[in-house]
């Protein structure tokens, strides 16, 4: 199931990507600032590349995910996907035999959007963010089970509880804008905007795995 989901993402991007004329390619993401179209190309492929490969010190830091984006400067992007059609199929064989978590599946689901927000594209098919939304939660409140008081987060007809004792603030929210928010893509006063019954207090620096941010977000 998560393999397809890698997958299915990963050709979108390349049809994203491969669509975008040479001023798309290189404006910054508004998400990763750092970062234009290309050069995040360059990071999913490597992170297949050293996931595959073993590379794995400093996994997730910014140190090793700057080293895949330098590694892969200068390249075509036909370069560029043409190793990711190479690297790409062995990450969704590790996931598949569960060798591999989720966290590479989430990551492209992630960019891609990101990718879609900056240029005001169609969002993505909604169960690519439905299948993996429980996920990202359980991790929030595995990382917040002491904290007190807490949130409760709803989506559709699913609930979850963040922190200890009862909780303080509910809320509502598709799961598309609540995947966004937990991955640190909507900024505090996005955040506060979502429509909270009670106040949410610390969750708002709390419930985003990446940090809170100041800079608004673009939504589609």
């Amino acid at each position: 199931m998560y393999e397809d989901l890698y997958r299915d993402a990963r050709g979108r991007v390349r049809q994203l990507v491969g669509a975008m004329s040479q001023e798309q390619l290189t404006a910054r993401l508004p998400a990763t600032p750092e970062w234009n179209a290309r050069q995040l190309v360059a990071h999913l492929v490597g992170v297949a590349d050293d996931l595959t490969s073993g590379n794995v010190e400093g996994v997730t830091t910014r140190p090793w995910t700057s080293a895949q984006v330098r590694k892969r400067e200068g390249r075509e992007l036909a370069q560029l996907f043409a190793e990711w059609d190479e690297v790409g199929p062995k990450l969704e064989q590790a996931v598949a035999e569960r060798r591999m978590a989720l966290p590479p599946v989430h990551d492209v689901t992630v960019h891609e959007t990101d990718l879609r927000e900056a240029h005001g594209l169609p969002r993505a098919p909604e169960p690519s963010v439905v299948a993996l939304l429980d996920s990202v939660v359980k991790v929030v409140a595995r990382n917040h089970a002491d904290k007190p008081g807490g949130v409760l987060l709803s989506s559709g007809d699913r609930q979850w509880r963040i922190g200890a004792g009862e909780p303080q603030a509910s809320v509502e929210v598709e799961a598309y804008e609540l995947y966004r928010g937990l991955f640190s893509r909507r900024s505090r006063r996005q955040l506060r905007d979502w429509p909270w019954q009670g106040d949410p207090g610390p969750y708002l620096e709390l419930l985003p795995v990446f940090g809170a941010r100041d800079d608004d977000q673009p939504r589609i």
